[in-house]
Formats: structure tokens, C-alpha cells, sequence
């Protein structure tokens, strides 16, 4: 079935927005998203442009209607359309609404109940009486085998439901016309649930999550290490080792789980994993296991307080959990069976219309609400505030009713551009698959800026103000293409991803591997074959203007702790060359035992280059961020230091790892290799002019007086591009002035 845009739906500020359409020839013909449609056959098609209104949705093609790219993508209709078709809103509205063949009813859940909060029979660890028939017991396990089974259906299509729930509060609150509109299905949705809640609050008892918030809250007891019912288990230091390790096995098992205490009684069986069945002691040792059991389990119900008072606590989805274009994985399966359990049992009420984030308020016992507002957990709880005045609440609800319309992103005129917000940050991240992604924006204060999603969404909580220009998908195919195209050709001849080393600065592709160039070639290489190559290639673009690459990498984590990125690893190495200078050209002629020239760094004097130590601060070497010796992550970030060319070379304190040079420099520009590979050539032919003079060899120097010449010949337009003063260009001049003269007299001699 699909969910395609009908003409019921409220379009609001995307009224009347003009698409381009294709359709075959007839005045109720219908109307398609793309000219390859498949419901198009025919060859005559009429292409034209439409303002988007309920004639045209009424005449839309079901398959376009529904998955049709209507609009450019990151623009705000694509992301209206996106939230809504498909598998977006229409098709939340029509599920768990009503029970279906899957669902279990309310005969099979009292009988499920009653097996599972039956009263523990027999001994006090739970176990069946010895006296009883075998037959008794197998049937007995098997009811509580379906019981369980009834009870993880239930709890899973409350959790679905509860998570689609979640999903339509999501859209409706980037799109706040579309509540009336949706209201009555939502209500459906909203009962549907309160009858699966109380279905799956029937099967947990909420005395056991009670219990299990106290376990979770207690500290290590006295443990009976030195009894002699443990000496299988070793000496008294070992005795203590297996007891804390059961005591710690015990209390995660019972704090995350719904069952009561008693289930948990197979985890005694762990300290003899390694024991013979027929150790002496071994059945001794196991039944005072489950005596010091039962003991933690009274210990914990005795430290729960009986008059417990209660607590009122707000549970909300954070956005980082809310993910779009995923794989739809429902929330609820990310919480513990201890916190379903609390949800099912304690909820009041879902956030009928969404707040700023949807809700989920509970009632709680003090224990479980100490425990919920200190715990880690999907969700993220806090004490219920009191009701907002009526004021407030006006004035809320008036900013909320602009939603995510025209104007925010690239979708209008930069002149009709609507001031960026964290709300409209949160919804691009929770609708587009790839918003983390670099963009260019201007900002009041700041100018025009390339910065990732994480650095925007950061600015944007302290207070920045400015508009979103452009992201790096926005970027036009004919700027990427052609270079694309050249390395696809180049790549089919053979060559390899990473070019030879080239140690001749006479030769024209010395400092080649340095270049900017090279880093697309790169880049494009190890993308080979994937479909991001196009998107890596405008991320590159786009980050070359970023003043500190360091930028790129402080974009945070995750909720799994997985760091963010806003773009494909290989970028980096487009970015960055991960190899070293050879700055012997450039060091002073006294020093490095009188090899170097002393020749002026020039344009390459800025050249950023990025290390993890670049003054030998810290205990170990230097490496740089390509390096094996350093963290997986690639790219460099706020731990690392960037320092010029400048600063390098006249830093002492740097001690590079022999394997990676210590650091990687931002790539060249086609102008800084140039000069690069000319300070290599003057720095050859100075080498072999000492060698004449050193030697007194009478060869032909007519091949270097040349060279030389040419080095000298430098007009104001080349000077001011090398140099940043006049003072580096008389050095240059002094220098090969110096070489020069070194040769003439060497060859009067």
C-alpha cells in the first residue's frame, strides 16, 4: 500500500509553490515528479511548470505522489514532502490504530498475567518441590514459556505503537498546520495505545520494579568469603572474587530485568562453570548460594521504604535519538526491561499535542524515580514543571505556528531568507539522511562562513544569527564533473591510487603529490566505485575555505558514541598531503652541517601543518594524522595543533615519529608547488656550484649560469605572488646573486 500526497492534506505556507511536472497530452492527464516515471508511456510528453495546490495533488500519479522527488533535496518542500508521503507521516497515521491478527487479546493476557505474577510455591528459591511430578513441571515451564512469549508480543507493539506516536508528534511539530488536519487520527492512535499500555502493565508486577530499583541502588554487601560451604571455590581472596563477581551479576540481572528477584536464581550455577559434577561440597555450595540470594533479595526489599511517596517525572526523546531515513528501529527497544516495565505500568499520559520534544509523563515510587533521574537511558528525564500560563502559552504557540515553511533553507531568494534557528537545525537533522554536511552561511557578525552542521547547531544555541546560503549537495555538477571525469579516465589506465615519489626538482612532477590537484586525483580514487564520490568532491570544495581544519573534526558524538562527520573519511586526504616538506632549501646556510640555502619560505611561510605535539610538550613523538601510531578516528580536531611552515622550522623542541614525519601539511596551491619546486632547483644548482668550487673542476657551469639566470629574472607581479615583503625578494635575489659570483670565480680560477 502507499501513502502518496492526497488533495485532503493541508499544504499550508507550500501553497501555491511552483514544481515542474511532466505528463502525457490531455487536459486531466495525470501528473508526474520525473520525466522516467514508469506509469509515463508515452512519447510525448509535455513538461511545464505548476504552483502546487489540491488540483494538482488530486491529479498526481500514485507511485510520484508517494516517493516522487517533487522539489530539490535540503530545500523545505522536499522536506515536507519527504515527512509526509511515503513512509512519513500518512503512513504513521495509519498504523496501530486498531488490533490486528498478530495482536494478542485480553483472554490471552489475564492468562499470561496469572502465570507470570504467580506467588512463588514451594522452598524460597522458586524452584519446584522435589516431591512434584515430572509431568507437572514440564507443563508448568512450558506455560511460563508462553507466557513469556505473550509478553514480549504485547510489550513489542506497544513499543512500536508508543514509537509511531512519537513519530507523528515529530512531524507535527515541524509542521504545525497540519494538527487539526491530523488531530482525529492521532486521538485513535493515542487509545490505541492506552489499551496496549494497559495490556503490557498487566504482565509486570510493579512490586518487582520496585525491588529492582532498590538492587540497582545498593552498595556490595559483607560477602561470606572464608565459609566453608565455599571452599570449592579456592582460597578466601578467590572465595571473595566469585562472591563479588555473582553479587555484581545478580544485581545488573535484577535491576534491568521485569521479573522478580527469584528468576534470577540460575546465576548461582556460574561459580561452579568450571567444576566437576561430582566435586565434594558442589551441592552444598550451590544451596547456600541461593540462601545468600534470597538474603540480597530481603535486604534490598527491607531497604525500600514502606511508605514510599511519589514523584511526577517527564520523559522526552531526545533528537539524537530520532533519526531519519534510518532504519526505522523503535526507541522503546533501546530501554531496559526495567524501564519498559516502569513505562507500561506508571504512565499517565503521551504528549497529545507535542511540546518542544514529545513527552511521556509518569507517577513514579521514590525509588524508581531516583534511579530514572540518575540513570543512562535513551530517554531523558527531569521533574514536571508547572503548567505554563495561559500567556505563555499563547505566545509559544504563535511562534510555533510558522513550522518549517519557505525561506529557511536554499528553497527561496537569498533576500527573502528567513533568520536560521536550533528548531530548524533540529528539524533538517531529524528529516534529511545526510544533513550532516558542511554549509556555507552568512552571519551578522561573522560574514560568510563554511561550517558543519554540530559547529551550526552549537552557534545557533549560544545566540549566532544569520541565514543558511547553500550546503555541499547544493553545489552545481559542472563544477564537480569534469574533474571527476579526468581521474575516471586516468584511473582506467591503470594508474595507481598513490603516485611515485618523485626526488628530482628538475622534474615537472616534483611537489606534484603535494598539490591540491593531487588531493582531488586522491580522493576521487579511493571513492571509486561508491555513490558519495560527487558529494565528497563539493565537501572538498567547500572545506578548503575553512580557516582551521580543525573545525571539521569538533563536531561531537552521537547517542552511540559514534563521532560525527560531515563528510566521507577520504576527504581528508584531499585536504591534507600526509608527507613532509623537505625545508632543507630553507634553513640557513651555517646550519645542517652547511646544507641548506637559506633561501625565504615565501608563500610557503603560512603553509598550516598539523601535528599532535609540535613543541615536544608531551611524553612520546609527534605524529601526524595519518599516522597508525595515533587514534583510528581520521581527519585532526581540537586535540591536535596546527602550527605554519614558518613556526615548524624554527621549532627545536619537535620530535617526529620516524614512521609518518610527525605532521601533514594543508595542500598546496598550483602557485606554492610552483614555487616549492623553483626553491628545489635553485637549492640543486647552489649544491652543485659548491661542488665546482669545492672540487675546482673546470666543467661547462654554462647550464647553471642559466638556470641561474632565469632564477634571477623575477618581475613585480611574480615577486609579490612568491614573496609577502621586498625584503624575502632581495634575499631571493641575494642569493642566487651569491651562487653567481661563487661560479665566475671558480671558473677564473
Amino acid at each position: 500500500m502507499t501513502y502518496a500526497l492526497g488533495p485532503e492534506v493541508p499544504l499550508g505556507p507550500f501553497e501555491g509553490a511552483a514544481v515542474t511536472v511532466w505528463s502525457a497530452q490531455g487536459r486531466q492527464a495525470r501528473l508526474h515528479a520525473k520525466r522516467s516515471c514508469s506509469y509515463l508511456r508515452t512519447a510525448r510528453v509535455t513538461q511545464r511548470e505548476v504552483g502546487l495546490d489540491a488540483s494538482v495533488v488530486g491529479r498526481l500519479c500514485p507511485s510520484c505522489g508517494a516517493y516522487g522527488s517533487w522539489a530539490r533535496p535540503g530545500t523545505g518542500l522536499s522536506i515536507f514532502l519527504g515527512a509526509v508521503t511515503g513512509l512519513g507521516l500518512l503512513y504513521e497515521l495509519d498504523r496501530y490504530v486498531k488490533a490486528d491478527e498478530d495482536t494478542c487479546s485480553d483472554e490471552e493476557v489475564a492468562h499470561a498475567a496469572s502465570v507470570l505474577c504467580r506467588p512463588p510455591s514451594g522452598s524460597g528459591d522458586g524452584l519446584a518441590a522435589e516431591d512434584s511430578a515430572e509431568a507437572a513441571e514440564d507443563e508448568a515451564f512450558e506455560a511460563l514459556q508462553e507466557a513469556r512469549h505473550v509478553r514480549k508480543i504485547v510489550f513489542a507493539e506497544w513499543g512500536g505503537a508508543l514509537a509511531s506516536l512519537n513519530r507523528v508528534h515529530q512531524v507535527l511539530e515541524l509542521f504545525p498546520w497540519l494538527r487539526p488536519w491530523a488531530e482525529p487520527r492521532v486521538q485513535r492512535k493515542i487509545d490505541y495505545l492506552e489499551r496496549l499500555r494497559a495490556q503490557a502493565a498487566r504482565l509486570v508486577l510493579r512490586e518487582s520494579l520496585v525491588g529492582a530499583a532498590a538492587v540497582s541502588l545498593q552498595q556490595t554487601p559483607a560477602l561470606p568469603a572464608g565459609d566453608p560451604v565455599f571452599a570449592p571455590l579456592g582460597t578466601a581472596p578467590q572465595q571473595a572474587e566469585q562472591l563479588t563477581s555473582l553479587w555484581r551479576r545478580w544485581r545488573g540481572r535484577v535491576a534491568d530485568s521485569w521479573d522478580p528477584p527469584r528468576e534470577q536464581h540460575y546465576l548461582v550455577h556460574h561459580l561452579v562453570s568450571g567444576m566437576s559434577s561430582r566435586r565434594k561440597g558442589r551441592e552444598q555450595l550451590l544451596e547456600r548460594a541461593q540462601i545468600l540470594l534470597a538474603e540480597w533479595e530481603q535486604a534490598a526489599r527491607s531497604a525500600a521504604p514502606g511508605d514510599q511517596g511519589e514523584r511526577v517525572l517527564v520523559a522526552r526523546v531526545p533528537d539524537t535519538v530520532r533519526p531519519a531515513g534510518k532504519a526505522r528501529e523503535s526507541f522503546p527497544d533501546r530501554l531496559s526491561e526495567w524501564e519498559q516495565g516502569v513505562l507500561a505500568s506508571y504512565m499517565i499520559t503521551t504528549a497529545g499535542s507535542p511540546p518542544a520534544q514529545p513527552a511521556v509523563t509518569v507517577r513514579v515510587p521514590e525509588p524508581v524515580a531516583t534511579r530514572l533521574l540518575s540513570q543512562q537511558s535513551v530517554l531523558s528525564y527531569a521533574e514536571q514543571r508547572p503548567e505554563p500560563s495561559p500567556a505563555a502559552v499563547a505566545v509559544r504557540s504563535q511562534a510555533d505556528d510558522s513550522g518549517l515553511g519557505p525561506g529557511v533553507f536554499d528553497d527561496t531568494p537569498v533576500s527573502h531568507r528567513r533568520l536560521l534557528t536550533a528548531e530548524h537545525l533540529r528539524a533538517l537533522r531529524s528529516t534529511v539522511r545526510d544533513a550532516e554536511q558542511l554549509y556555507v552561511v552568512l552571519g551578522l557578525e561573522t560574514g560568510v562562513e563554511v561550517v558543519a552542521l554540530s559547529m551550526l547547531e552549537q552557534r545557533c544555541a549560544a545566540g549566532w544569527q544569520g541565514i543558511l546560503l547553500a550546503g555541499a549537495s547544493d553545489l552545481p555538477g559542472a563544477l564537480i564533473e569534469p574533474r571527476q571525469q579526468a581521474v575516471s579516465e586516468e584511473a582506467a589506465e591503470g594508474s595507481s591510487v598513490w603516485a611515485s615519489p618523485v626526488y628530482d626538482p628538475r622534474d615537472p612532477a616534483f611537489g606534484r603529490s603535494l598539490s591540491m590537484a593531487e588531493g582531488e586525483r586522491v580522493l576521487v580514487r579511493l571513492c571509486e566505485g561508491r555513490r558519495d564520490v560527487g558529494h565528497a568532491l563539493r565537501s572538498l570544495a567547500l572545506a578548503r575555505s575553512v580557516p582551521d581544519l580543525r573545525d571539521l573534526g569538533d563536531g561531537g558524538y552521537d547517542d552511540r558514541g559514534v563521532a560525527r562527520s560531515p563528510f566521507a573519511p577520504a576527504v581528508w586526504n584531499g585536504l591534507l598531503a600526509m608527507e613532509q616538506l623537505d625545508l632543507e632549501p630553507f634553513e640557513p646556510a651555517a646550519d645542517s652541517d652547511g646544507r641548506g640555502s637559506g633561501l625565504p619560505l615565501g608563500m610557503l611561510a603560512r603553509v598550516q601543518a598539523y601535528t599532535t605535539d609540535a613543541a615536544g610538550r608531551y611524553q612520546g613523538r609527534a605524529h601526524s594524522p595519518g599516522c597508525a601510531h595515533r587514534r583510528a578516528q581520521p581527519g585532526v580536531d581540537r586535540h591536535d595543533e596546527m602550527v605554519t611552515v614558518e613556526e615548524l622550522l624554527g621549532n627545536k623542541g619537535f620530535d617526529p615519529c620516524s614512521k609518518c614525519g610527525g605532521y601533514a601539511v594543508r595542500r598546496l596551491t598550483a602557485a606554492q608547488v610552483a614555487y616549492y619546486r623553483a626553491a628545489h632547483q635553485l637549492h640543486d644548482c647552489a649544491q652543485r656550484v659548491r661542488a665546482t668550487v669545492w672540487h675546482r673542476s673546470a666543467g661547462d657551469g654554462s647550464a647553471t649560469v642559466t638556470a641561474l639566470e632565469e632564477f634571477d629574472d623575477l618581475d613585480a607581479r611574480t615577486a609579490q605572488a612568491c614573496f609577502p615583503d621586498h625584503s624575502q625578494a632581495r634575499q631571493w635575489r641575494r642569493a642566487v646573486d651569491r651562487l653567481r659570483r661563487e661560479l665566475q670565480g671558480s671558473s677564473a680560477e
